[in-house]
Order: structure tokens, then C-alpha cells, then sequence
């Protein structure tokens, strides 16, 4: 699937992309690499309508395995980051300032980041911001632990740090890696979703206990996760085995709809930030398949038009063919590495980001068939 897609090439490989959360008038992303040497973190407009991308790049002191923008303020973002050949255990994570720049300076300009504040624990994995508006708290985590604090004039002060290794498989000989793995925060409530070793969980930020927790939910580690924003107690996970599961939490016995798809281990799955019947997910199989999900999506409420007034099905065979159903949309191949990140734009519905270990960032768009479907036109 080639149609409506924009390539860019990072000169390193790279492991992390993130959407610019608070640009809603244009498609913006941040990408970080994990080259050998003169690491960038790269901002990447979209033009939608010209379908044209304008790279800024800065200064990296060290590799980035991971990055996030504020919500609030798309000057600053954090970067989860390592010495180049280093540990990447002992990553730390450091909140950065952009520089104002002028437009039109020539591409091959580079740009330098002001460190704000460096987070004093080690082995930082990931950071996560406080999607309520204004806020200034942050989430983090490491192997084992997440760490709620707030930032104040470029000074973090923690308030909460939660063990949750009691979580983690005790078999030895257990398929997955005892740690976790990825995390993120609950758009409807104060709560953090983790994953780790194959154990799905939720942790309440008021009182710092886990609200829910299974083990297994996957055959093999789990590395994705993201939470849908416009249903609450609804959560995508996809794992080591190759599948994408949607769950309702609060009945975590079995998963609402598996999704199948790749051959592969899956690194990124995202919710549509509007329209959540789409659903994005990829892999080390270099594949980025686009789903339609609407049977446990927020749209399924609203399908109130199926009956008429005795409570009879619709013979309206062309209105029922061009209802969005369940299942694979289409699948994006224009990656030869793993696909570790995908990301909806913010600023345009039918538009997302994809990266993959190449370097190679591809920007495409839902295609317009279904589009048009789920729009009902």
C-alpha cells in the first residue's frame, strides 16, 4: 500500500517518534536516533495539503531510545537517553527546550537543545506527560517502578514511586523479559496502564495501589499499549506472539477482539485520537497495518439508525454495504526494518507517522474509501 504516503530518511538508525501533541493546525513529529555518532532529534512538518515534509534537526548529545512532547507547549519535549555503545540500562531522562528559529535557513543547519532538568533516577525508559491541559506532571518509569512528579521552574520534585515487580512471571523458564516494558497514562482518570513480562495492569495515582492486574494475557512479552480515547476501560495490548488484543478492564478475563495480522513481534499500537474505530499497529515483520476496530470502539453507540420504529433490521442493502466493519483496512509496506513506532497526527484525523530501525520515517493517510465510509458520505 503506496497510495497517499510521504517518505524521509534520518541519516542514523532510530527507535522512537512522537506526535507534537499540541500543534493542531498542522502535522508535526519528533523522531530520535541511535547512530554511532552526532545524534539528532529531528522535528518533521507535514504539509497535508502539499503532502511535502520540512525536517528541522538538533543536536543530540546521546543516542535517544525514546521521546515525548508536551502537550501544552511544543517547545519542550524529554528524551529517554544513553551514551553512545553505553549500558542502555542505565538511560537517563532529561526535559529540553527548542530554540525559536527562523524559517528558511538552509537544510543542512542544525540547531542545539537547552537541557532544562535531567530526572535524578537511572535507567529512565520512558516518560509520559499529563494529558489534562495545564498540567505539569509527569509520569516515568524504569525496569520495575513508576515515578509521579511534577515539574516547577525547571526543578522535578517526585511525589509517588510504585514497585510493581510483584507483578513480573516467577517462572524462570517463562517466555518473556521479568520488566517492564511500556506504560500509558489513562486519558479519563487518574491512572497509569502498565505492561510487563505478559501482565497487563492499572495503577491508581491518588492512592499509588493497583486497580487491575492479569497475568498472561499474552503468550510472550509485551511491549505495546496504548488506551482508547474516547472509551473508558478500553485498552489495546500487542505482544512478543504476534497478536493485538483489546480489553475491557473491568472484565479482564478475556479480550473483547483479538486482532490479527503480522508475523512478528508487535512494537506500536495507537487509537485514532477522533475517530477510534481506526487502530495502527507494527512490527519487527516491517509492516504497519491499519485496522477498523468499530465493534468495541465508541462509534458502536452510535449506530442507533440499524432498526426502524417495530424494531426490525433495515432492508437497505447499499446503506449496510458502506458501513465500516471489523477487520483489516490495509497494510503500508514501504518499510524494510522493524516498524517500532507509529503515531496519529494531531492535527489532521486521516494522517499518521511511522518509523522504522532504518532510520526511514513514512507519513501516510487513511485511505480515502474508508474515509468516506466512516464519515457516512
Amino acid at each position: 500500500m503506496t497510495e497517499n504516503s510521504s517518505v524521509f530518511g534520518l541519516r542514523h538508525q532510530a527507535r522512537c517518534l512522537t506526535p507534537v501533541t499540541s500543534s493542531t493546525e498542522q502535522s508535526k513529529f519528533l523522531a530520535g536516533t541511535v547512530g554511532a555518532k552526532d545524534n539528532v532529534v529531528c522535528l518533521i512538518e507535514y504539509d497535508d495539503d502539499e503532502t511535502t515534509i520540512t525536517p528541522t534537526m538538533y543536536n543530540h548529545p546521546e543516542e535517544v531510545w525514546d521521546i515525548v512532547s508536551c502537550p501544552t507547549d511544543e517547545h519542550l519535549l524529554f528524551t529517554s537517553h544513553s551514551p553512545v555503545s553505553g549500558n542502555p540500562s542505565n538511560r537517563k531522562a532529561t526535559l529540553w527546550r527548542k530554540p525559536d528559529i527562523t524559517k528558511g535557513l538552509g537544510s543542512d543547519q542544525r540547531y542545539d537543545l537547552t537541557p532544562l532538568v535531567t530526572l535524578e533516577q537511572e535507567g529512565i525508559r520512558k516518560v509520559l506527560w499529563d494529558p489534562k491541559e495545564q498540567s505539569q506532571q509527569i509520569i516515568s518509569i524504569d525496569a520495575n517502578k513508576i515515578y509521579l512528579s511534577s515539574i516547577h521552574d525547571a526543578e522535578c520534585q517526585t511525589s509517588l514511586t510504585m514497585d510493581i515487580s510483584s507483578t513480573f512471571s516467577s517462572d524462570n523458564n517463562s517466555p518473556s523479559l521479568r520488566q517492564l516494558q511500556n506504560a500509558v497514562w489513562n486519558p479519563h482518570q487518574p491512572e497509569i496502564i502498565t505492561v510487563s513480562d505478559r501482565t497487563l495492569s492499572g495503577w491508581d495515582l491518588r492512592s499509588g495501589k493497583s486497580s487491575f492486574s492479569r497475568a498472561d494475557t499474552h503468550k510472550s512479552t509485551i511491549r505495546a499499549v496504548d488506551y482508547n480515547p474516547n472509551k473508558p476501560y478500553c485498552v489495546v495490548t500487542g505482544g512478543d506472539d504476534a497478536m493485538v488484543n483489546i480489553w475491557d478492564v473491568r472484565q479482564i478475563s478475556q479480550p473483547m477482539m483479538v486482532v490479527e495480522g503480522h508475523s512478528h513481534w508487535i512494537w506500536s499500537v495507537a487509537f485514532n485520537y477522533l475517530q477510534d474505530q481506526l487502530l495502527l499497529t507494527s512490527g519487527s515483520d516491517t509492516l504497519v497495518n491499519l485496522h477498523n476496530v468499530v465493534s468495541v470502539s465508541s462509534a458502536s453507540y452510535l449506530d442507533s439508525s440499524s432498526e426502524d420504529e417495530d424494531g426490525t433490521q433495515e432492508d437497505d442493502y447499499e446503506r449496510n454495504t458502506v458501513k465500516p466493519t471489523d477487520g483489516l483496512i490495509c497494510t503500508y509496506d514501504q518499510h524494510e526494518d522493524s516498524v517500532y513506532k507509529v503515531a496519529w497526527s494531531p492535527a489532521d484525523t486521516w494522517t499518521f507517522a511511522s518509523i522504522s530501525y532504518a532510520g526511514r520515517v513514512v507519513i501516510s493517510q487513511v485511505p480515502t474509501s474508508e474515509k468516506f465510509k466512516i464519515l457516512g458520505v
